[in-house]
């Protein structure tokens, strides 16, 4: 779909700038001029102010979504994927893998680093995985109950396919 939503908007990079906020947030679109986070309402000038955009952009964005029946049906389905616990993990005492592949199209990556992470004896909160086509450098985030020792590192990166690992403390 994103190719699709590349090329609807080829001419215009400020409106695909504003199609992939709404993708990457998980935003939807109800209809010309409405989006929303779930049941709440997202004004178009916090989404304009957010990007560096003007309003009226974001606005006649959603008008050219809803004018295509593939991108509005899409687009209308959309749903936040949930909180990320990412930047609390101080708080709740959380670790944070950052994992890094060659070719995200590797099958099995996932879970050869939740075995590995298993085989430590410590648990996975989350696991939030980003999409090849939307994120410039996607990555595959692990939060784990408790931090990982760094002896991990060289058994991750031993995994066929993955290219970086970064473990926050």
């Amino acid at each position: 779909m994103w190719r699709e939503i590349v090329e609807y908007f080829h001419e215009s990079p400020q409106r695909l700038k504003v199609a992939q906020a709404i993708v990457r947030h998980g935003f939807n679109i109800e209809k010309p001029g409405v989006i929303r986070c779930g049941p709440i309402r997202v004004p178009l000038k916090a989404i304009g102010d957010a990007l560096g955009i003007d309003r009226r952009t974001v606005r006649a964005t959603t008008e050219d979504i809803c004018q295509n029946d593939q991108l509005c049906e899409f687009f209308k389905r959309l749903q936040p994927a949930g909180p990320s616990l990412e930047k609390v993990r101080e708080v709740l005492g959380y670790g944070v893998l950052t994992i890094f592949v060659e070719s995200p199209e590797n099958a099995g990556i996932l879970s050869e680093v939740t075995s590995t992470i298993a085989g430590y004896g410590i648990s996975i909160r989350q696991v939030l995985a980003e999409d090849i086509d939307i994120y410039e450098e996607p990555c595959l985030k692990v939060i784990t109950h408790e931090p990982l020792p760094g002896r991990v590192i060289e058994t991750l990166t031993a995994i066929k396919g993955v290219s970086r690992v970064i473990i926050e403390k």
